[in-house]
């Protein structure tokens, strides 16, 4: 498999600090993957509670992750403080791109970039929408 190129986000949105907890650590004692994933969407529902919405609520639409890329760059462990900055870019008129980068708060060394694609649902009618206007707004505005 060829290795994936990610980059931190280009134009940070939204950056929040969260601590490695003990039940983060893997039988590697650093991080395990799953939980970076789950440091991740913690962060960007943080991001979302911030503009007065979730991810099962944003202008009555749902989010629905589509695909998700990692690329770890430095092992992080217990006790370790992460800030992880949090980009988004359009990809055409129903999808979203969040891109993150995660770096030790302390040192600034770099943990891992990521990004998830992201797509809208009408709950009701159970298809795909537009990316909603609110979100829309703030990737124009630049907002952090």
């Amino acid at each position: 498999m060829a290795r994936l190129r990610l980059v931190p986000p280009e134009n940070v949105i939204f950056t929040t600090h969260l601590d490695v907890r003990v039940t983060d650590v893997n039988y590697g004692k650093h991080l395990g993957h799953v939980e970076l994933i789950g440091l991740l969407h913690h962060a960007r529902a943080e991001f979302l509670a911030a503009h007065g919405m979730t991810e099962i609520d944003i202008e009555g639409r749902t989010l629905l992750v589509v695909d998700l890329a990692v690329s770890y760059r430095s092992e992080a462990f217990f006790g370790q403080t992460l800030m992880i900055d949090i980009g988004m870019v359009f990809e055409g008129s129903r999808g979203l791109e969040f891109t993150y980068g995660v770096r030790d708060q302390a040192t600034g060394e770099l943990v891992a970039v990521a990004q998830t694609g992201v797509v809208f649902a009408d709950p009701e009618a159970r298809a795909v929408v537009q990316v909603p206007q609110t979100l829309r707004a703030l990737i124009e505005e630049g907002v952090k």
